[in-house]
């Protein structure tokens, strides 16, 4: 039998962040799907740093994980791929986004920071039980920076056009959005990862809830949809399973056989 492997993003798809848990049967159809053999993967727009706030509460590990977009490529312990931001581009952005007074933030491998702790930041982290970040001080941007955020929505419009030579803009938060290069995708890192694994492409299952996540559903042989998913992903999904809270996950993973 040819190998298989499971793609999951975490915020409302492993992780139900409005009760604050992953769920007994998420839980167990990971079990079961690595009792069969099955690799399973992270694709989240988190760095490691955040994923691990979730994973550390239930004792999780994975094959590999696709973190912050597919900016950030990890298997076995050891990045494979990194693809940082332009630094022209961070530059010209938060001396924009300071001129007109907007809350920013830019992640790093391994840790997180924002321009302000002001209410709808303060809120967009709370919405999805992350750990607010600090503040930023100067020598954070003497880092590598793979991915920004914007916590204002009516002004992503301008700043794609703005920026679109640099960057692309995937709205994720209730008000705000993530920004990451515009070459980049969640899609990137699932494959670079099947072909390390040699693991064929139609032998790829992807689960996802956002319009972060609508490149990698399209790249996977089978992409799946959670009942609670935007509109826009369940538009294109091969199927669409139940809502996270109603044992999606595992339901899905049941029709197809995985488990």
């Amino acid at each position: 039998m040819e190998n298989k492997i499971v793609f999951i993003d975490i915020d409302g798809t492993l992780f139900d962040n409005k009760n604050d848990k992953i769920h007994q049967s998420t839980l167990e159809a990971i079990k079961q799907l690595k009792d069969n053999h099955i690799k399973v993967c992270i694709a989240s727009g988190r760095s490691k740093v955040m994923s691990d706030e979730v994973f550390k509460r239930y004792h999780l590990t994975f094959d590999g994980y696709v973190l912050i977009n597919g900016q950030y490529v990890i298997l076995n312990d050891e990045v494979i791929y990194k693809n940082p931001l332009d630094e022209v581009f961070i530059n010209e952005f938060i001396l924009k986004c300071d001129k007109m007074d907007i809350p920013y933030g830019f992640q790093t491998f391994d840790d997180s920071f924002v321009s302000s702790h002001e209410i709808k930041v303060v809120d967009a982290f709370k919405n999805f039980k992350i750990k607010l970040p600090k503040i930023a001080t100067y020598k954070d941007f003497n880092r590598e920076l793979y991915q920004g955020l914007i916590f204002q929505n009516d002004v992503i419009n301008y700043f794609s056009q703005k920026f679109k030579q640099y960057v692309k803009f995937i709205q994720w938060l209730e008000e705000g959005a993530d920004i990451v290069p515009v070459n980049s995708s969640k899609a990137n890192g699932l494959e670079l990862l099947c072909e390390k694994f040699k693991i064929k492409r139609e032998n790829v299952y992807a689960f996802g809830d956002s319009t972060n996540d609508i490149e990698m559903i399209k790249y996977a042989g089978v992409g799946i949809a959670m009942g609670n998913a935007k509109p826009a992903l369940k538009e294109i999904a091969d199927y669409i399973t139940d809502d996270i809270d109603q044992d999606g996950l595992f339901n899905a993973l049941k029709k197809f056989k995985l488990i």
